[in-house]
């Protein structure tokens, strides 16, 4: 066994395992409480769920904001929405970008050359100022604040397959497939994109956690999800002009949700990146 096989073992060994599993398993818990806790808890529209900035107590642990309505039950109903929103987002621009960026690494060329531009150009702006623009100029609906997020993250998932995708355009299996007569659309599906599922998924863990705080930067600022839905970002905004007051618990209870969502997700990608990238 050479030096480098002892490196991808132990990397690979129960310390790798654990490093993935810890941070998928909080994420699990967090999308298991959105999902479900919505139906053992009050309404998270109910504006007479309690007396109006209660402070957290037995009947409401994590308080009332300043409408009376339940912050636990809204933190709660709001993971439902930025996950789901996050999620697809992210989706969409890994199953347009991954393709879009393996095809045009492995023909070069034209294609290579006008995709790489198309993505050159809009990453040349700051992302969150890109977002805040498309999101103002188509308006600040659910469906376009997908549409934003995952056009924002398209020419990142395409640069990433296009990175990985350029050293195997003369490796001895794509020749060998070559040789066999397989069209550039079955190279690229079946021998390309399957060797940068590691690095899709570790880049798709980021763009999830990216686009749960876009989607709370947005909201924060009044341009993503509105009032009275219940969404992170939103009622970190409304509870701003009560901290002053001591009514901390508006703004810290969601807050925290991003933090630990968003750690969560960061976790997953770097254990990703350890479990087969070089040491």
């Amino acid at each position: 066994m050479t030096a480098l096989d002892v490196r991808a073992s132990v990397r690979r060994g129960p310390v790798a395992r654990w490093r993935i599993l810890v941070p998928a398993a909080g994420l699990a818990v967090i999308a298991l409480v959105s999902l479900v806790g919505p139906f053992f808890l009050v309404d998270p529209l109910d504006v007479g769920a309690g007396d109006p900035l209660s402070a957290p107590s037995g009947a409401h642990p994590f308080g009332v904001d300043q409408y009376g309505m339940d912050v636990l039950s809204r933190v709660v109903s709001a993971g439902r929405i930025d996950l789901l929103l996050a999620l697809s987002a992210s989706a969409i621009a890994l199953v347009v970008g991954i393709p879009l960026g393996a095809f045009a690494g492995y023909r070069g060329g034209a294609w290579d050359q006008g995709l790489l531009r198309v993505a050159e150009s809009f990453q040349a702006f700051p992302t969150m100022l890109l977002a805040m623009g498309v999101t103002l100029a188509l308006g600040p609906s659910v469906p376009n604040l997908v549409a934003v997020i995952a056009v924002v993250n398209i020419p990142l998932y395409m640069r990433l397959a296009r990175s990985a995708v350029v050293p195997l355009r003369e490796a001895d299996f794509v020749l060998a497939a070559r040789c066999a007569g397989r069209s550039t659309f079955q190279i690229v599906r079946q021998h390309i994109v399957p060797n940068i599922t590691q690095v899709a998924i570790a880049q798709f863990s980021v763009t999830c956690a990216w686009a749960i705080q876009v989607l709370a930067g947005l909201s924060f600022i009044g341009i993503g999800v509105r009032m009275p839905t219940a969404e992170w970002g939103s009622m970190i905004r409304q509870g701003t002009d009560h901290m002053v007051t001591g009514q901390w618990w508006l703004s810290v209870f969601p807050g925290l949700a991003i933090l630990l969502t968003v750690l969560a997700l960061n976790q997953i990608a770097v254990a990703a990146r350890r479990w087969g990238g070089p040491s």
